[in-house]
């Protein structure tokens, strides 16, 4: 009887691939496996009957980064909420209305998902025995500090459980018990296996071993090597139980080094030939053959009879909204064939609403297919959090934010947002979320910065700009991607001197639309964005204090074309319209400056100051190239050409009023948001300009 033991080691675990294969290739199965952390995520995988060749096609094809943490894919987080982009340097979770600490900065959600869609077959309660290869993995129970082994339930909350990093992961819970990582109690448990009844025990071991004293520099070196003496005495103790001991090199590799899955696995190819005379000298007198591997494993795809929601631990009160809630995420029309990846991303879209802490599947398998179990646990995860931006229009500003979910309507989001600074900003926003049902939705805004008038491309007077609002709306999603927006809005905004020796004035008006709004947004991030569209129209019926109506339509759009890895193309297009006697600063399309701008049909435009030019009616072109020399550090030309006319028709004859600019810009992608230096220039005036940026945008 033969035993394989795969110690854990996070990233470094992928070597075990490398040695299952080799080990095969000599004609040796394993006839049990039992695995630690990584070691239960590939002995997992593989017990369960994925090839080499399959494992090494999992994991060379797995998004780890994805993987190893609680990413939700931008895409499947909702239009017109914060979460879509990012705002915040700091977000800490609330305990009612004070901010929490939380037990793992993830709760492993993708990697369930991944484990319980990958080895669906066996993912029901079961004996471990019944596997293809009987399988045993190790996991740490947190109260009492002793090793569990598991041997039965679900194999994916098996292997989960043994991957448990502290403070990476959240702890684990299966029948009422918490589990951390197995490595801290036996990370390489030949004990197991040999207590299992194996008389020919094969170890591979990808553990960290402990530090140098000349090693060790830092405390968090020294926490860490104060935490390793006990499992490194079990580790070295239970390699002497190793008939074969297989060390692979695992210099310059960390636990989370997944950028080169490929040279990992090699380095255990490498490994086992290194120890291959020992193998010989075991196995030759079996008189064994390489073994040639069934493909055991369903293709790609998914065919689905039927899905079952559970939702027992809701009070009654919310049965009715929590379910519509999840099969308009899922969005799924049984019986249906889907392929995994489509399967892991509605799984992600359902997490991605934040009303759940954790998202179990069950596949029971039928004569047609599978019935899929979907099990969630309510999480209402409120946040607190913290943007702080500069820029050398607006200056420095503050935000301070909150998010509450499930207020007052099931599935709702209450966004909360003040900023303090040179341009002072309060936003709230209520929304529900019903799946693709329609939604309610209301919010208020008042935004207040400094602006100018010019001539002759020069600042004339300086003012204050104020705008607010208050709207009602409804709304419905279709997919994450699209929205439509039917509302009415009263709004009021103010044009105030702050210059007491300047002949302008200001002025203010107070306005009613009937509004509908069309969005698009499939961007892959919200900064320095790699694929996908971006766009958004608005129609606007309004109706001034002296009760005169007016007409508004507007729309833009932006398309990321991606030419390699290192190059893309943004390319942008704005089309305003407005009817005749719009001819204020208030509801005129204003363009100019290298800075966004908080008024959503104010467009930024190279060659111009900030908003210095604006009519009833635009158009906007822009290309912009951008290059990515160095990881996260972008050098972005853009070319812009925009036209302004009283007049819809004249915008496009009369060439007098068309304007062109050119922008160069360096750009870092810093952990404190966006760092943009720019200049730009005027091919009307022939005039420069620079600007300067640090931050998310709020």
């Amino acid at each position: 009887m033969v035993g394989l033991v795969l110690s854990g080691g996070g990233a470094k675990g992928i070597a075990h691939v490398g040695v299952i294969r080799e080990l095969e290739k000599k004609g040796i199965r394993p006839d049990v496996i039992v695995g630690t952390s990584a070691g239960a995520l590939v002995g997992g995988m593989y017990a369960a009957g994925l090839t080499p060749d399959q494992l090494e096609e999992v994991v060379m094809s797995a998004d780890w980064d994805y993987l190893m943490n609680d990413e939700i894919h931008r895409e499947n987080l909702l239009i017109g909420q914060g979460d879509k982009n990012k705002t915040s340097v700091i977000s800490l979770p609330l305990d009612g209305f004070k901010p929490a600490m939380v037990n793992g900065l993830f709760q492993g959600q993708n990697l369930l998902t991944f484990f319980e869609i990958v080895l669906r077959k066996y993912n029901k309660p079961m004996d471990f025995d019944d596997l293809v290869i009987p399988f045993r993995c190790v996991a740490t129970n947190l109260e009492t500090g002793e090793a569990k082994i598991f041997e039965n339930g679900k194999l994916a909350d098996a292997m989960r459980a043994s991957m448990s990093i502290p403070s990476v992961y959240a702890p684990y819970e299966i029948d009422d018990e918490l589990y951390i990582d197995g490595g801290l109690v036996n990370n390489l448990p030949t004990d197991i296996a040999k207590e299992l009844g194996a008389e020919i025990i094969i170890g591979v071991d990808v553990g960290a071993v402990l530090y140098k004293k000349e090693e060790i520099n830092s405390i968090l070196q020294i926490l860490d090597q104060s935490s390793s003496f006990y499992n490194a005495r079990v580790s070295k103790k239970n390699a002497k139980l190793c008939d074969i001991y297989i060390r692979p090199d695992i210099e310059g590799l960390s636990a989370l080094s997944f950028g080169d899955i490929e040279s990992i696995i090699n380095r255990g190819v490498n490994a086992y030939k290194e120890v291959e005379d020992k193998v010989d000298s075991v196995f030759n007198k079996y008189e064994l053959t390489p073994i040639v591997s069934i493909d055991t494993l369903n293709n790609r795809t998914i065919r689905i009879q039927s899905i079952n929601y559970v939702l027992d631990s809701y009070r009654t009160i919310k049965r009715r909204a929590a379910l519509n809630l999840m099969k308009g995420k899922m969005d799924i029309e049984t019986p249906c064939v889907i392929t995994e990846d489509e399967f892991k991303h509605k799984i992600n879209r359902l997490y991605g609403s934040r009303f759940f802490k954790k998202i179990s599947t069950s596949f029971n398998e039928v004569d047609s297919g599978y019935v899929i179990e979907i099990k969630v646990e309510e999480k209402v995860d409120d946040d607190f959090n913290i943007g702080i931006r500069y820029d050398t229009y607006f200056g420095i500003n503050l935000k301070i934010g909150a998010n509450f979910r499930n207020k007052l309507i099931y599935g709702s989001l209450l966004e909360m947002n003040i900023v303090a600074g040179q341009a002072p900003q309060l936003k709230l926003r209520y929304t529900t979320d019903r799946g693709s049902d329609y939604g309610i939705g209301t919010s208020f805004q008042f935004d207040n910065f400094f602006a100018h008038s010019y001539q002759d491309h020069n600042e004339e007077y300086r003012y204050n700009y104020n705008r607010i609002f208050w709207d009602v709306f409804v709304h419905r999603y279709f997919e994450n991607n699209y929205r439509a927006i039917f509302g009415v809005e009263a709004a009021g905004y103010g044009i105030h001197n702050t210059q007491s020796f300047a002949d302008f004035q200001g002025f203010s008006n107070n306005y009613g639309k009937v509004f509908a709004a069309i969005i698009q947004d499939s961007w892959d991030r919200n900064d320095f964005p790699t694929r996908g569209n971006r766009i958004k129209g608005r129609t606007d019926l309004i109706v001034d204090e002296r009760g005169d109506l007016s007409v508004t339509a507007w729309l833009k759009g932006t398309k990321v074309i991606d030419i390699n890895t290192r190059w893309k193309v943004i390319t942008s297009g704005f089309l305003g319209f407005g009817s005749y006697g719009i001819n204020n600063t208030l509801l005129e399309y204003r363009i100019g400056g290298l800075n966004q701008s908080r008024i959503q049909w104010y467009s930024p435009m190279p060659g111009l100051l900030y908003l210095e030019e604006g009519a009833a009616n635009t158009w906007q072109l822009s290309v912009a190239p951008r290059w990515e020399f160095i990881d996260n550090n972008f050098i972005t030309y853009k070319f812009a050409v925009s036209a302004l006319d009283p007049d819809f028709v004249l915008l496009f004859l009369d060439v007098r009023k068309i304007y062109g600019g050119m922008s160069l810009e360096y750009s870092y992608n810093s952990m404190f948001g966006p760092l943009s230096i720019s200049g730009d220039y005027s091919f009307t005036s022939n005039d420069f300009g620079a600007f300067m940026s640090l931050g998310y945008w709020f």
